[in-house]
């Protein structure tokens, strides 16, 4: 018996599950006869980028296949043999296996100098092209720029950003994107329902939930299930072979934060070590549904761009009433050190850990309370027992805590300016950056503040910048390369001044904007 995923692939567009926006667009251009050359499917993995591939191949070659139409008909023998793998004139590639430009050459470039056998066209699904050779790469452009009439390109990838930009500009581009919540149970329960096999509700939502918006994933997980043997399969027939997910062990943990049981938070880090859990990963899904919480309490409504659930939606709903925005933001920031420190950990768990004793040890914080409700409400009393109560609005000033700022003593007679330093501060970071990549990326966070007898003072936005920053091996180096600029020895010290910004930012900070992309941000 075939797997779930290859049994239930989809034959037809209309059988297609989600991509509706791509589904669209190429339909359209075959029912017009208007096919392109060469095509790229990029996005995640188990999304449908090679079936979309094989049923556009389907459908060019279909004999069966009226003009205006674009459903290949899936009977005559050209469906049939693209249907079983076995069509000479449809070629697939795996990229990752033939790297090589000799690979290219005979597979493609030759190949593709004749015409097809006996289909319309000849088809080249070329999977994982990311992974070709810059030389493969070059071979291949002359003959995607200029094909032959009888020849189509289908091109698929998970990292578009590998591929060189003069193969992209050459293509008709489509991003695909992770299966929604719904379609997916759709389809699940579509594939439990043919099978004959009767499996609760919130078991699909397991598999989809542990799936992250991979199609082929959920299918694959529900396959497993299937396998236990039994017509009707239960939350407690599934623990075997799909543990707790990780979006219900994630809101477990933010409820504990929540109640302040830092005891219980512990425990469930414990339990996911053990079990082999990846507690990176862990901490990645952990930032994205405290991002969810953040942007609901900004007051906006991320429910339907999500891949969860509507019953965890609401759960993360709830959660963000129990939280201030000032504590949301804080566990944020607290959650982007622990997962840094995750992959340098001697016990990769002991971060989070960290995190959830100092969160929870917080006192008289009001986290749950909201910033609005801090206020004192009128009390109905009995006016017969219970004398009138004045109600005094408070006006507590709340203190900002003052900058780190320690300046060191000194008399130096510096005759280098602060605006000729701020002028080379680039090239000095520039001297840097083959050398030490995470030194370069605190000085670029860094603003230059002043220059006097004591020294520059260079002002960071965290604290843990300001102490990378003063550790004897990067003072050197940095005093080093300051003085090979600036032809005089400039001492520097360091101030921690929340909101501090890089003195010059320019079109050239690669690693800082994608640093930042990686967060949903931007430098600005």
């Amino acid at each position: 018996m075939s797997t779930i995923y290859r049994k239930y692939r989809p034959q037809t567009f209309q059988g297609m599950s989600g991509q509706e926006h791509i589904i669209q667009t190429i339909t359209n251009e075959i029912a017009t006869g208007k096919v392109a050359h060469a095509y790229l499917f990029s996005g995640p993995r188990g999304v449908g980028k090679t079936t979309v591939a094989r049923l556009l191949a389907k459908a060019v070659n279909c004999s069966n296949r009226k003009e205006g139409r674009f459903e290949p008909c899936d009977e005559c023998p050209s469906c049939q043999e693209i249907t079983n793998g076995r069509n000479i004139d449809v070629i697939e590639i795996d990229a990752a296996s033939q790297t090589g430009v000799d690979n290219v050459r005979e597979n493609i470039i030759e190949n593709a100098q004749f015409k097809p056998t006996k289909s319309k066209y000849k088809v080249f699904i070329i999977d994982e092209v990311h992974m070709l050779s810059t030389s493969a790469f070059n071979a291949l452009l002359k003959t995607l720029e200029e094909p032959p009439a009888h020849i189509i390109f289908i091109m698929a990838t998970t990292e578009l950003h590998k591929l060189p930009e003069t193969v992209v500009s050459r293509c008709q581009r489509f991003n695909f994107k992770k299966i929604k919540y719904e379609e997916m149970m759709d389809r699940l329960e579509d594939i439990a329902k043919k099978e004959e096999i009767k499996i609760d509700k919130d078991v699909l939502g397991r598999v989809i939930n542990k799936s992250d918006g991979c199609l082929r994933d959920a299918e694959s997980l529900l396959g497993q299930i299937m396998s236990i043997g039994k017509k009707k399969i239960t939350a407690e027939d599934a623990q075997l072979v799909l543990p707790v997910s990780d979006v219900e062990s994630i809101l477990r943990f933010i409820e504990n934060l929540a109640d302040k049981k830092a005891g219980e938070a512990i425990k469930l880090i414990d339990d996911l070590s053990a079990n082999g859990a990846n507690l990176d990963q862990f901490a990645y899904d952990l930032l994205e549904i405290m991002r969810l919480i953040m942007i609901i309490q900004a007051g906006s409504a991320p429910e339907s761009e999500t891949d969860y659930s509507r019953e965890n939606n609401n759960k993360i709903t709830d959660l963000s009433k129990r939280f201030s925005t000032r504590k949301t933001t804080d566990l944020i920031e607290n959650i982007l050190i622990a997962r840094q420190q995750i992959k340098t950990s001697p016990l990769p768990q002991l971060p989070l850990e960290i995190l959830a004793v100092k969160f929870c040890s917080t006192e008289n914080d009001n986290q749950n309370t909201p910033d609005h409700a801090n206020k004192i409400e009128d009390i109905n009393t009995d006016k017969k027992n219970v004398a009138p109560v004045r109600v005094v609005e408070l006006k507590i000033e709340k203190k900002v805590a003052e900058p780190i700022k320690i300046k060191p003593s000194g008399n130096y007679k510096i005759n280098t300016t602060l605006e000729q330093i701020k002028k080379g501060w680039q090239d000095v970071i520039g001297s840097l950056s083959e050398t030490n990549h995470s030194l370069v990326f605190i000085l670029k966070m860094c603003e230059l503040k002043s220059i006097d007898n004591s020294g520059l003072c260079i002002s960071v936005p965290f604290s843990f910048h300001k102490d990378k920053l003063d550790e004897p091996k990067n003072k050197k180096v940095i005093s080093e390369k300051l003085a090979e600029k600036f032809s005089e020895s400039i001492p520097y010290y360091t101030e921690v001044v929340a909101g501090a910004r890089p003195s010059e930012t320019t079109t050239g900070d690669v690693e800082l904007n994608n640093l930042a992309a990686q967060f949903g941000g931007e430098v600005i």
